[in-house]
């Protein structure tokens, strides 16, 4: 009997209020059905209950490493470099493996708690470069991209996408997809619509405040081609992607870009930022466009006049667009992350994950250290010394 206990990164009724369904959410944090139980403890869930094939017991953490042993949980499972790894590495339990997988490339988003993992799982190069700075075990450091469902995204005719043209009746489409944050730079691709002309609209699909976004659109005049939109269900973004003329993501930042692949994955034609996490998926003028000055209106609408109108691009990236993101196809990764369990779990058969009394008394003196507040610190200091 396999146990596997979770650390999400957010409660998963947030998931499921998101557009993600029960199935795919169970499959995501079970892949290929692995475990035979898993239970979320995270100390923020929402309510017990079974959600998504998973056993909601919130737990707080001073409380976790009872927990994990009363239910002998087999591997600890924290998604996200920031506070699931955090709530996980606090309470490491002899023996138990913390396996933390890191979704951002930001090291600000990396907690030092990171040092104390077993295993990290790392969705691209971009973060397995900031990961091996802070967690010294680069044999331990393995790659497990995000995932598509190439039954869900795909192309779809002009026909099954009619009643998006006739309610934007503009010659050339852009859609961004995406949070409405400033890591995003959607304030760009607004700003770009002026220098496009009339015959472009821009769609922003996805979640997140919009008033400041209004107001570049107002104040570049293109407030009329410019519709701010909230997330859309998954199920339904394929056919956003189908549709654009030109799918659009000129981020200042990403560590792994869903939506890139599933753009791709649809047969899109991609305009992105030349940062390197776009650079791992899109090779410039074969399967995408890159742009270098992605925060210059004028150099985005280049591009994105090109992969709208030039006809040999178009032709050239769509053919290949699908094809260049089959590596991420949810059953390939599925595959991928379950045998990385296996090898966890061999590991921890052999006794890899049991820490030497001292080291764990070295840890629990540290944690107990950090718990006590700063003036009582700095009265000892003098007496202990550092």
């Amino acid at each position: 009997m396999r146990r596997l206990a979770i650390i999400p990164n957010d409660p998963i009724d947030l998931y499921l209020s998101t557009g993600y369904t029960e199935s795919w959410l169970g499959e995501y944090f079970n892949p290929r059905g692995f475990f035979h139980e898993v239970y979320s403890l995270a100390p923020y869930e929402r309510g017990e209950g079974l959600k998504a094939g998973v056993t909601v017991l919130p737990t707080p953490v001073e409380q976790l490493p009872r927990k994990l042993r009363d239910l002998g949980i087999d591997v600890v499972r924290a998604y996200g470099g920031a506070h699931p790894c955090a709530v996980a590495c606090a309470a490491k339990t002899n023996g138990i493996p913390v396996v933390v997988s890191v979704h951002d490339a930001r090291p600000a988003l990396l907690d030092p708690a990171i040092e104390a993992a077993d295993v990290v799982l790392c969705v691209s190069t971009t973060v397995k470069r900031v990961v091996t700075g802070r967690f010294l075990r680069p044999d331990r450091v393995w790659m497990l991209p995000n995932r598509i469902d190439f039954a869900e995204m795909r192309p779809y005719s002009s026909e099954d996408t009619a009643d998006l043209s006739e309610r934007y009746p503009f010659k050339y489409r852009i859609v961004h997809v995406g949070r409405k944050a400033w890591e995003k730079n959607l304030e760009t691709i607004i700003r770009s619509l002026r220098v496009l002309g009339d015959d472009y609209c821009l769609l922003a699909l996805g979640p997140g405040p919009t008033a400041e976004y209004a107001k570049v659109a107002a104040e570049a005049g293109v407030a009329d081609r410019c519709f701010l939109m909230g997330a859309v269900a998954n199920d339904q973004l394929a056919r956003y992607y189908s549709w654009a003329d030109c799918s659009c993501t000129p981020s200042r930042t990403e560590a792994f870009p869903s939506v890139v692949i599933e753009a791709l994955a649809c047969g899109a034609v991609v305009v992105a930022s030349a940062i390197s996490a776009h650079a791992e998926l899109i090779v410039d003028r074969e399967n995408g466009l890159l742009v270098a000055d992605y925060e210059n209106p004028v150099a985005l609408a280049d591009a994105l006049r090109t992969a709208c109108t030039d006809i040999e691009v178009r032709r050239a990236v769509g053919e290949k667009a699908r094809r260049s993101v089959e590596p991420f196809e949810r059953s390939r990764v599925d595959t991928l992350e379950a045998s990385y369990y296996a090898q966890v779990l061999e590991l921890r058969e052999a006794g890899a994950f049991k820490d030497p009394a001292g080291d764990r008394i070295r840890r629990s003196l540290t944690q107990a250290a950090r718990s006590i507040p700063q003036p009582i610190k700095d009265t000892l200091r003098p007496l202990i010394g550092g």
